[in-house]
């Protein structure tokens, strides 16, 4: 039978294969219902750092020894230990220790035995122990060496067990993967759907069974044609001899009509769920989420489903001080929340295997991505053997996922070189033969501009360019386009802001030198596809070059998460509309939207958004809304304007002093937004004041309807004016140049374009000479299990910290130290559900201490 019969024939799952349990909804892309029992291994595991020492410490898994004050700088070796015990299984069954990662070079002890090493901090491994696991009652004891002296790029090196650890017991026969390829057909409309499903058998003898598989969508229900088929010769009987893995080929043909394609408004998902069974009886399944899309590339562009795409994305760098290398689901999904909102449609997010929370967002949201392994720099060693296993290691896990449009195998070696040159090669040649043909391959360049020919640089080799850059794009662009006329290219990384890491760049208030103008540069160049900005989030590093807070001030997003004014030239910028305006109307306001001129950076045809419309009034509340439809929105085509009626007699939003507009895209992401002022902000109110020598910090709520803030200090009793400061992000102002001994008052005026308001003043502050300089930047305290962090921006001039800790209702002291560390603490040990407050004050190099810090609050978790 030829595959595209199937076409013709009615909805059914594959009749000879027994009934799956269905999937869970809600949960990874990948997983596997039926078959596999699994042993979490996560919690409380023994650590040091000296396997000798009679006592080990105790800490959590998954998680990175770097996140606690004890552990922060340790580089090097570090030990895990802890014990389980056997579970009940057959003589035809497989145990296995399964790791999702270990930064980054990991060392596999089960009782006495040596498992092995693996080396890369970001891919699974495994290994089989079913002879090794007790027998006799006793438990079982696992160590792991984690070492994290391996850096790649300018990000910091997370030490520990940093994702999950599983003991597994499966099927001696089972099924170890599939690759799920969905390519649709223009000409029909219809779409050929292929799994290879990989199948082995781990015992000594012959073992025959049965596979089935099944198309669904996201709801459980089974596509038209949906049960897939093996490619013949083959039949649904697989027979696998003793030790053997084999793979098989099944497919189906969706009829025109019967699927929607995966695109960045609407990423639809399906899944194919695989089944092997003997006789009746189900013994194994496995079930991967796919999209259907199409990614062509041009000489002169990126065509997704058949049309052409020009997008923007950022880089972010995986890891923080709270969680490490964890990064739980809540933090993926809050960083890729604010970068949709920025516009962010396609990345090259970071030169290292993602972890598959990460991946599976991206496929839900709509976001593309080019998937690359850890080769990084100039000193790396470029020995395929060496990398070959962490590539494929990638591939295998991540090939299903519909947002990953690319693989890139380096980023940032001498490509320029011989050994560059045969590497990528090399990589690109085996990617292509042995693990995925289906999507384009490259890799990521910075010496690209020292060639004299095409021949001369390791980008021949790829399917389209990705460079890094950060000056003289159009220059740079337009010389390296002479040599690769047939390719276009993908900005992989760029930013103005260079690379002098000032405490500053760290700060809420910081804004980018230029950022916000590059991709109207580069849109004068129609074969650049899109533009990655290094990076959306701060970053803890050792590199030459970091701020004295081990950071380097990249992002858009500070390390705790608050979002910087460059964040907001990065919106508009990057979003999908050209401009969006509110103006008064008869009765009500003029919404108008502006699209993208023809061939902008980014440009696509925006389908599904709609407007949401809101007046709200002083308390913040909502009161009038209105959401409008809106149609397709294409590149070039002329401005169009909705009008919203509200202002009639007796309307309900006379309290409003503000209407807001956005652009919302079909996830419900807001895209592009446009405020009017129709009063002026709420009052503000000063929180808490900070006297020191020769300055005042103000701390304030932020208010309803603010632009910015201006924090005015006068002398109490004259007429002098009031030294000022002006803030647009921060919760607080630091005014200086104050004179000691003399009273102050103080307050807080919000500001906007239809007026200010302002706070009471604050009176009765004097200031001192002993009372010591400003203190650090109290940024953010973040509760975690049974403590909290404390984020502060410290100076040059600080040696050490001294921290101390309150009862939030009582005042009573918790405790108080000294600290070396640079940045943060995690304040540990105060129990779950407990509220605290903390303060902290720098003691400089000259020995002077600065005055106190505001108090911040939290609540334990």
């Amino acid at each position: 039978m030829s595959q595209d019969s199937t076409a013709d024939e009615p909805a059914a799952r594959d009749a000879h294969a027994p009934r799956a349990p269905a999937s869970d909804p809600g949960g990874p892309g990948h997983q596997i219902p039926a078959g596999r029992h699994t042993t979490g291994l996560g919690g409380i595991w023994e650590f040091t750092t000296d396997p000798d020492a009679d006592v080990w410490d105790r800490l959590p898994v998954p998680g990175s020894w770097d996140v606690h004050d004890r552990y922060a700088d340790h580089q090097g070796d570090a030990w895990y230990r802890r014990t389980f015990d056997t579970p009940r299984f057959g003589a035809a069954q497989v145990a296995r220790l399964h790791f999702e990662a270990v930064c980054h070079t990991a060392t596999v002890w089960l009782g006495g035995t040596r498992l092995g090493t693996h080396i890369g901090g970001y891919t699974p491994f495994e290994y089989d122990v079913t002879e090794l696991l007790t027998t006799d009652g006793t438990p079982n004891t696992l160590t792991v060496r984690a070492n994290n002296d391996e850096a790649v790029g300018a990000g910091w090196l997370w030490g520990g067990i940093s994702r999950p650890v599983t003991l597994t017991v499966d099927p001696a026969v089972r099924i170890e993967r599939q690759r799920v390829t969905a390519h649709p057909r223009p000409a029909d409309g219809t779409a050929e759907v292929t799994t290879e499903v990989t199948v082995s058998n781990a015992l000594d003898h012959v073992r025959t069974v049965r596979l089935g598989a099944t198309l669904t969508c996201a709801e459980g229900r089974a596509l038209h044609c949906g049960a897939l088929r093996p490619e013949p010769p083959a039949g649904r009987d697989v027979t696998l001899p003793a030790r053997t893995t084999k793979t098989v080929r099944l497919t189906t043909v969706l009829p025109a009509g019967s699927y929607e394609l995966w695109s960045l408004d609407h990423p639809t998902l399906y899944r194919s769920t695989v089944t092997l069974s003997e006789g009746d009886e189900l013994s194994y399944a496995l079930s991967d989420r796919f999209g259907i899309r199409r990614i062509d590339i041009l000489p002169d562009g990126l065509m997704l489903n058949g049309e052409r795409v020009r997008t923007v994305g950022f880089n972010r760098v995986p890891g923080d001080r709270v969680h490490g290398a964890t990064e739980p689901p809540s933090v993926i999904r809050a960083e890729i929340g604010h970068m949709k909102r920025a516009g962010a449609e396609m990345t090259r997010i970071h030169h290292v295997p993602q972890s598959p929370d990460l991946l599976d967002h991206l496929d839900e949201v709509g976001m593309l991505n080019i998937a690359e392994i850890s080769v990084w720099g100039p000193e790396v060693r470029l020995d395929p053997e060496r990398w070959i296993p962490e590539l494929r290691e990638m591939v295998h896990r991540d090939a299903n996922h519909p947002s990953i449009c690319a693989w890139s195998v380096a980023n940032e070696i001498r490509g320029t070189e011989e050994a560059g040159r045969n590497f990528v090669r090399a990589l690109i040649d085996h990617t292509r033969a042995e693990l995925d043909d289906s999507r384009p391959l490259t890799y990521v360049s910075n010496t690209f501009s020292e060639i004299g020919g095409p021949q001369d640089e390791a980008l021949q080799y790829t399917d389209f360019i990705a460079v890094n850059m950060y000056r003289d794009y159009a220059e740079r662009l337009q010389q390296l386009r002479m040599h690769y006329p047939d390719k276009p290219v993908f900005v992989s990384e760029f930013s103005s802001d260079g690379y002098t890491f000032t405490p500053d760049r760290e700060s809420l208030e910081y804004s980018s030198r230029h950022d916000d103008k590059i991709p109207a540069e580069l849109s004068r160049l129609p074969w650049v596809i899109g533009a990655s900005r290094w990076t959306f989030d701060d970053y803890r590093s050792r590199f030459q070059g970091t701020s004295v807070n081990q950071l380097r001030g990249w992002g858009v997003q500070t390390e705790w998460g608050g979002l910087k004014r460059s964040y907001d030239q990065m919106r508009v910028a990057f979003a999908p509309v050209g401009g969006l305006f509110l103006t008064s109307a008869d009765g009500g306001t003029r919404i108008t939207v502006v699209p993208r001129s023809a061939g902008e950076l980014p440009g696509r045809v925006l389908r599904g958004h709609r407007l949401h419309w809101r007046a709200v009034d002083a308390c913040g509340a909502t009161v009038a809304e209105h959401r409008l439809p809106l149609p397709d929105i294409a590149p070039g085509s002329a401005p169009f304007s909705r009008d919203v009626a509200w202002r009639t007699d007796g309307w309900q939003g006379k309290e409003a002093i503000t209407e807001r507009v956005g652009l919302v895209d079909p996830q419900g992401y807001e895209v592009a937004s446009a405020e009017h002022c129709l009063a002026a902000p709420a009052t503000p109110r000063v929180a808490q004041t900070v006297a020191a020598d020769g300055a005042l910090r103000v701390v304030f709520d932020h208010v309803t309807g603010a632009d910015f803030y201006r924090a005015e200090a006068a002398q109490e009793g004259t007429g002098t004016a009031p030294l000022s400061r002006t803030v647009h992000k921060d919760g607080h102002a630091d005014i200086t140049g104050l004179l000691n001994g003399t009273p102050y008052r103080v307050r807080v005026v919000a500001v906007c374009a239809a007026g200010e308001t302002a706070s009471e003043w604050r009176t009765g502050l004097t200031l001192r000479a002993d009372a010591g300089p400003l203190p650090p930047d109290a940024q953010a305290l973040k509760p975690v299990p049974g403590g909290a962090v404390l984020h502060w921006r410290g100076a040059g001039a600080d040696r050490a910290y001294v921290i101390e800790v309150a009862d939030a209702r009582g005042g009573e002291p918790i405790r108080s130290w000294t600290t070396p560390l640079r940045g943060f603490s995690r304040i540990e040990d105060l129990g779950s559900g407990r509220q605290v407050r903390v303060r902290i004050r720098a003691l400089r190099a000259d020995g002077v201490a600065s005055a106190w810090s505001e108090w911040m609050e939290a609540t334990t978790t």
